[in-house]
């Protein structure tokens, strides 16, 4: 299997290129681009988070606690902005990120196997519609591109998990050698029948953020013109 180094600058490359290209055809800003450069990325992590001992675990975890922390503080400043003290401000934060440390991961830990349900294409799904239902959700994004966003934000997160994937399976053929290693077919795979209620669960949930996600057809409008695309 590929290393977290691996994983991590294809990742980059390849959704860097993606989003710039997004960027050369003008449907979406620079910002923007950065933003779903970033989720790619992230994404290209997100199998390895069934890891025990990955440092991809580590990084995802810190990156989705220190998110949650953001969203408790804005919609706490929003709704309570002329009452913080100082044990609200510093506590809150600490708090959150040990519930998330010691208590979130320890199940999560405790639930999942690797190379199980979490390399997959069923929970890259869930990641992905999870990251649109998010992203569609927020406060203060033009109404008019947020349903663009939440779908490509969701995408891209995809995007990075399918190439996580890939390596794997790729890192599995012994090029050398001529041979196919044991572990090949253990990477890509739509669900894990080896944990069949948490791919229950996870079809669950996949079913119920569909039947809410906001509407597909303005992006994939966008996404079928490249007539505007300047290469140079």
């Amino acid at each position: 299997m590929a290393n977290f180094n691996t994983h991590l600058n294809v990742a980059a490359l390849v959704t860097g290129v993606c989003s710039a290209s997004l960027v050369a055809a003008g449907h979406i800003e620079l910002d923007t681009a950065v933003w779903l450069w970033f989720l790619g990325t992230m994404g290209g992590l997100l199998p390895d988070i069934d890891s025990d001992n990955s440092t991809s675990l580590d990084t995802i975890f810190n990156l989705f606690a220190f998110a949650i922390i953001l969203i408790i503080m804005r919609y706490l400043i929003d709704d309570d902005a002329g009452d913080l003290s100082f044990i609200k401000v510093i506590g809150i934060p600490v708090v959150t990120y040990g519930v998330m440390k010691y208590g979130f991961r320890t199940v999560f830990e405790r639930l999942t196997v690797h190379r199980g349900s979490c390399h997959s294409l069923l929970f890259l799904t869930l990641c992905g519609l999870l990251t649109t239902q998010v992203i569609a959700n927020i406060d203060g994004i033009d109404s008019a591109k947020a349903d663009i966003l939440a779908w490509l934000s969701g995408g891209f997160v995809c995007l990075g998990g399918v190439i996580h994937l890939m390596l794997d399976e790729l890192y599995s053929v012994d090029l050398r050698n001529i041979r196919i290693k044991r572990s090949f077919g253990t990477a890509l795979k739509i669900v894990d029948f080896d944990s069949k209620l948490l791919m229950l669960a996870m079809m669950f949930v996949v079913g119920m953020l569909w039947t809410t996600t906001p509407e597909v057809e303005s992006t994939l409008d966008m996404l079928s013109d490249w007539s505007m695309f300047r290469l140079f």
